[in-house]
Protein backbone atom coordinates (compact mmCIF):
# COMPACT_ATOMS: atom_id res chain seq x y z
CA UNK A 1 0.00 0.00 0.00
CA UNK A 2 1.31 3.43 -0.93
CA UNK A 3 2.16 5.68 2.01
CA UNK A 4 0.14 8.86 2.46
CA UNK A 5 2.39 11.72 3.57
CA UNK A 6 0.73 14.54 5.51
CA UNK A 7 3.84 16.68 6.08
CA UNK A 8 7.25 16.43 4.44
CA UNK A 9 7.97 12.69 4.34
CA UNK A 10 5.90 11.80 7.41
CA UNK A 11 2.72 9.77 7.48
CA UNK A 12 0.08 10.87 10.00
CA UNK A 13 1.29 8.32 12.54
CA UNK A 14 4.91 9.33 12.06
CA UNK A 15 4.14 13.04 12.36
CA UNK A 16 2.16 12.44 15.54
CA UNK A 17 5.17 10.62 16.99
CA UNK A 18 7.49 13.49 16.06
CA UNK A 19 5.46 15.84 18.23
CA UNK A 20 5.12 13.54 21.22
CA UNK A 21 8.04 14.02 23.60
CA UNK A 22 6.60 11.46 25.98
CA UNK A 23 8.33 8.86 23.82
CA UNK A 24 11.74 10.20 24.92
CA UNK A 25 11.60 9.17 28.58
CA UNK A 26 9.74 6.42 30.46
CA UNK A 27 8.47 8.87 33.08
CA UNK A 28 8.42 12.69 33.05
CA UNK A 29 7.60 12.89 36.77
CA UNK A 30 11.20 13.47 37.99
CA UNK A 31 11.49 16.49 35.71
CA UNK A 32 8.22 17.97 36.94
CA UNK A 33 9.25 17.41 40.55
CA UNK A 34 12.62 19.08 39.97
CA UNK A 35 11.09 22.18 38.40
CA UNK A 36 8.46 22.52 41.14
CA UNK A 37 10.64 21.67 44.14
CA UNK A 38 13.60 23.76 43.02
CA UNK A 39 11.29 26.65 42.24
CA UNK A 40 9.78 26.53 45.72
CA UNK A 41 13.24 26.48 47.30
CA UNK A 42 14.29 29.49 45.23
CA UNK A 43 11.23 31.46 46.33
CA UNK A 44 12.06 30.70 49.96
CA UNK A 45 15.73 31.62 49.68
CA UNK A 46 15.72 34.71 47.44
CA UNK A 47 14.13 38.10 47.83
CA UNK A 48 11.08 38.07 45.57
CA UNK A 49 7.67 39.54 44.96
CA UNK A 50 5.20 36.87 43.92
CA UNK A 51 1.95 36.89 41.97
CA UNK A 52 2.19 40.40 40.59
CA UNK A 53 -0.73 41.10 38.27
CA UNK A 54 0.03 42.31 34.75
CA UNK A 55 -3.51 42.01 33.39
CA UNK A 56 -7.17 41.52 34.27
CA UNK A 57 -7.18 37.71 34.06
CA UNK A 58 -6.28 35.75 37.20
CA UNK A 59 -3.66 33.81 35.22
CA UNK A 60 -1.92 37.02 34.13
CA UNK A 61 0.63 37.19 36.91
CA UNK A 62 4.41 37.16 37.25
CA UNK A 63 7.10 36.85 39.92
CA UNK A 64 9.96 39.30 40.37
CA UNK A 65 13.40 38.28 41.64
CA UNK A 66 15.11 41.68 41.70
CA UNK A 67 18.79 42.39 41.31
CA UNK A 68 20.51 44.41 44.01
CA UNK A 69 21.77 47.10 41.65
CA UNK A 70 19.52 49.73 40.11
CA UNK A 71 18.89 49.80 36.35
CA UNK A 72 19.69 46.10 36.11
CA UNK A 73 19.05 44.14 32.93
CA UNK A 74 15.80 42.16 33.03
CA UNK A 75 15.45 38.54 32.00
CA UNK A 76 11.94 37.19 31.44
CA UNK A 77 11.56 33.40 31.29
CA UNK A 78 8.60 31.61 29.69
CA UNK A 79 7.84 28.04 30.75
CA UNK A 80 6.98 25.10 28.53
CA UNK A 81 4.32 22.46 28.96
CA UNK A 82 2.84 21.96 25.48
CA UNK A 83 0.75 25.14 25.91
CA UNK A 84 -1.59 23.21 28.22
CA UNK A 85 0.17 22.59 31.53
CA UNK A 86 2.66 23.93 34.11
CA UNK A 87 2.93 27.50 35.41
CA UNK A 88 5.44 30.14 36.49
CA UNK A 89 6.06 28.08 39.63
CA UNK A 90 7.83 25.61 37.33
CA UNK A 91 10.01 28.40 35.91
CA UNK A 92 11.53 29.99 39.02
CA UNK A 93 14.44 27.59 39.39
CA UNK A 94 16.88 29.50 37.10
CA UNK A 95 16.52 32.71 39.17
CA UNK A 96 19.67 32.38 41.37
CA UNK A 97 22.03 32.29 38.39
CA UNK A 98 20.60 35.51 36.96
CA UNK A 99 20.19 37.42 40.22
CA UNK A 100 23.71 36.58 41.42
CA UNK A 101 25.08 37.84 38.08
CA UNK A 102 23.25 41.16 38.44
CA UNK A 103 20.01 40.66 36.48
CA UNK A 104 16.39 40.80 37.57
CA UNK A 105 14.67 37.50 36.79
CA UNK A 106 10.97 37.28 35.99
CA UNK A 107 9.06 34.03 35.32
CA UNK A 108 5.85 34.84 33.46
CA UNK A 109 2.51 33.11 33.94
CA UNK A 110 -0.21 32.89 31.29
CA UNK A 111 -3.35 30.99 30.34
CA UNK A 112 -3.36 27.46 29.00
CA UNK A 113 -5.30 25.71 26.28
CA UNK A 114 -8.08 24.78 25.92
CA UNK A 115 -9.39 27.53 28.24
CA UNK A 116 -7.40 30.06 26.20
CA UNK A 117 -6.53 29.97 22.52
CA UNK A 118 -2.97 30.23 21.24
CA UNK A 119 -3.74 33.76 20.02
CA UNK A 120 -4.97 34.76 23.48
CA UNK A 121 -1.90 33.26 25.13
CA UNK A 122 0.45 35.08 22.75
CA UNK A 123 -1.32 38.36 23.54
CA UNK A 124 -0.98 37.64 27.26
CA UNK A 125 2.76 37.14 26.89
CA UNK A 126 3.01 40.43 25.01
CA UNK A 127 0.95 42.20 27.65
CA UNK A 128 3.31 40.81 30.28
CA UNK A 129 6.29 42.29 28.48
CA UNK A 130 4.49 45.63 28.26
CA UNK A 131 3.95 45.58 32.03
CA UNK A 132 7.62 44.78 32.64
CA UNK A 133 8.68 47.62 30.33
CA UNK A 134 6.36 50.18 31.93
CA UNK A 135 7.10 49.17 35.53
CA UNK A 136 10.81 48.36 35.36
CA UNK A 137 11.82 51.25 37.59
CA UNK A 138 9.67 49.88 40.44
CA UNK A 139 11.96 46.86 40.79
CA UNK A 140 15.31 48.45 39.83
CA UNK A 141 15.11 47.15 36.27
CA UNK A 142 16.21 48.86 33.07
CA UNK A 143 13.37 49.02 30.51
CA UNK A 144 15.96 49.41 27.75
CA UNK A 145 17.52 46.05 28.64
CA UNK A 146 14.79 43.41 28.44
CA UNK A 147 15.92 39.91 27.47
CA UNK A 148 13.90 36.71 27.24
CA UNK A 149 14.17 32.94 27.21
CA UNK A 150 11.80 30.04 26.78
CA UNK A 151 11.81 26.27 26.67
CA UNK A 152 9.69 23.96 24.50
CA UNK A 153 6.29 25.61 23.90
CA UNK A 154 7.68 28.51 25.94
CA UNK A 155 10.31 28.96 23.23
CA UNK A 156 7.51 29.24 20.67
CA UNK A 157 5.81 31.91 22.79
CA UNK A 158 9.11 33.74 23.30
CA UNK A 159 9.71 33.66 19.56
CA UNK A 160 6.38 35.44 19.11
CA UNK A 161 7.87 38.29 21.14
CA UNK A 162 10.60 38.52 18.50
CA UNK A 163 8.14 38.60 15.60
CA UNK A 164 7.51 41.68 13.49
CA UNK A 165 4.59 44.10 13.58
CA UNK A 166 3.00 43.51 16.98
CA UNK A 167 4.75 46.13 19.09
CA UNK A 168 2.82 49.14 17.78
CA UNK A 169 -0.50 47.58 18.80
CA UNK A 170 0.80 47.33 22.38
CA UNK A 171 2.38 50.78 22.41
CA UNK A 172 5.91 49.41 22.63
CA UNK A 173 9.15 50.24 20.82
CA UNK A 174 9.96 47.92 17.93
CA UNK A 175 13.20 46.76 19.58
CA UNK A 176 11.66 46.07 23.00
CA UNK A 177 13.45 42.69 23.22
CA UNK A 178 17.23 43.01 23.16
CA UNK A 179 18.13 39.33 23.12
CA UNK A 180 16.74 35.83 23.52
CA UNK A 181 17.74 32.25 24.31
CA UNK A 182 15.28 29.78 22.82
CA UNK A 183 15.50 26.12 23.76
CA UNK A 184 13.88 23.13 22.04
CA UNK A 185 10.94 25.00 20.59
CA UNK A 186 8.62 24.53 17.63
CA UNK A 187 8.88 27.73 15.60
CA UNK A 188 6.66 26.64 12.73
CA UNK A 189 3.12 25.76 13.83
CA UNK A 190 2.09 24.20 10.53
CA UNK A 191 3.31 20.65 11.31
CA UNK A 192 1.96 21.07 14.85
CA UNK A 193 -1.46 21.86 13.40
CA UNK A 194 -1.28 18.77 11.23
CA UNK A 195 -0.26 16.52 14.13
CA UNK A 196 -2.31 14.93 16.89
CA UNK A 197 -1.51 17.92 19.10
CA UNK A 198 -4.21 19.81 17.28
CA UNK A 199 -6.78 17.63 19.00
CA UNK A 200 -6.40 20.00 21.97
CA UNK A 201 -4.87 23.09 20.33
CA UNK A 202 -7.74 23.48 17.84
CA UNK A 203 -5.65 25.58 15.49
CA UNK A 204 -7.17 26.68 12.21
CA UNK A 205 -5.04 27.93 9.32
CA UNK A 206 -5.52 31.61 10.16
CA UNK A 207 -4.50 31.23 13.80
CA UNK A 208 -1.59 29.00 12.82
CA UNK A 209 -0.24 31.63 10.42
CA UNK A 210 -0.83 34.52 12.84
CA UNK A 211 1.18 32.88 15.63
CA UNK A 212 3.85 31.28 13.46
CA UNK A 213 7.25 32.84 14.26
CA UNK A 214 8.83 31.38 11.14
CA UNK A 215 6.46 33.50 9.05
CA UNK A 216 7.11 36.74 10.95
CA UNK A 217 10.87 37.18 10.98
CA UNK A 218 11.81 40.86 11.48
CA UNK A 219 14.40 42.57 9.30
CA UNK A 220 16.08 44.18 12.31
CA UNK A 221 15.84 41.47 14.91
CA UNK A 222 17.53 40.94 18.25
CA UNK A 223 20.57 38.79 18.88
CA UNK A 224 19.28 35.31 19.61
CA UNK A 225 20.61 31.91 20.60
CA UNK A 226 18.76 28.75 19.59
CA UNK A 227 19.48 25.52 21.46
CA UNK A 228 18.41 21.92 21.19
CA UNK A 229 19.70 18.54 22.30
CA UNK A 230 20.97 15.82 20.02
CA UNK A 231 18.57 13.49 21.83
CA UNK A 232 15.54 15.50 20.69
CA UNK A 233 12.97 14.22 18.25
CA UNK A 234 14.09 14.87 14.67
CA UNK A 235 11.40 17.46 14.02
CA UNK A 236 12.43 19.58 17.00
CA UNK A 237 16.03 19.56 15.84
CA UNK A 238 14.94 20.49 12.33
CA UNK A 239 12.68 23.25 13.61
CA UNK A 240 15.50 24.83 15.60
CA UNK A 241 17.81 24.85 12.61
CA UNK A 242 15.09 26.12 10.25
CA UNK A 243 14.30 29.08 12.52
CA UNK A 244 17.99 29.88 12.91
CA UNK A 245 18.46 29.77 9.14
CA UNK A 246 15.50 32.08 8.57
CA UNK A 247 16.72 34.49 11.25
CA UNK A 248 20.16 34.68 9.64
CA UNK A 249 18.73 34.91 6.12
CA UNK A 250 16.93 38.09 7.20
CA UNK A 251 20.28 39.57 8.20
CA UNK A 252 19.94 39.01 11.93
CA UNK A 253 22.43 37.61 14.43
CA UNK A 254 21.83 34.03 15.55
CA UNK A 255 23.97 31.43 17.30
CA UNK A 256 22.98 27.77 17.46
CA UNK A 257 23.99 25.38 20.24
CA UNK A 258 23.50 21.64 19.94
CA UNK A 259 23.73 20.05 23.36
CA UNK A 260 25.21 16.57 23.26
CA UNK A 261 23.51 13.69 25.04
CA UNK A 262 20.43 15.68 26.08
CA UNK A 263 16.78 14.98 25.37
CA UNK A 264 13.97 17.53 25.28
CA UNK A 265 13.45 17.62 29.05
CA UNK A 266 17.17 17.60 29.85
CA UNK A 267 17.57 20.78 27.79
CA UNK A 268 14.96 22.55 29.93
CA UNK A 269 16.88 21.47 33.03
CA UNK A 270 19.94 23.27 31.69
CA UNK A 271 18.40 26.59 32.74
CA UNK A 272 18.95 25.38 36.30
CA UNK A 273 22.73 24.96 35.96
CA UNK A 274 24.89 28.04 36.44
CA UNK A 275 27.57 26.69 34.10
CA UNK A 276 25.22 25.53 31.34
CA UNK A 277 25.60 26.86 27.81
CA UNK A 278 22.08 28.29 28.00
CA UNK A 279 22.67 30.34 31.14
CA UNK A 280 26.10 31.50 29.98
CA UNK A 281 24.65 32.58 26.63
CA UNK A 282 21.87 34.54 28.34
CA UNK A 283 24.32 36.30 30.66
CA UNK A 284 26.62 37.15 27.75
CA UNK A 285 23.73 38.82 25.97
CA UNK A 286 23.24 41.04 29.03
CA UNK A 287 27.00 41.70 29.29
CA UNK A 288 27.10 40.02 32.70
Amino acid sequence: MKKLFVYRDYTQEELNAQYNQATLVPDITPYLEYWATSGKEVCESLTCTLDVSYGSEKVEILDIFPAVNKKSPIHVHIHGGAWRQLSKEHACYPAPHFVSAGATFIPLNFGLVPEYSISEIVDQIRAGIKWVWRNAASFNGDPEKIFISGASSGAHLAANLLSEDWQKKFGLPENIIKGAVLASGPYDLEPVRLSARNDYLNLNQEETDRNNPLKHIPETGSEIVICWGDGELDEFQRQGQAYADAWQAAGNSCQTIKLEGLNHFDVTNEFGRADSELVKAALRQMSL
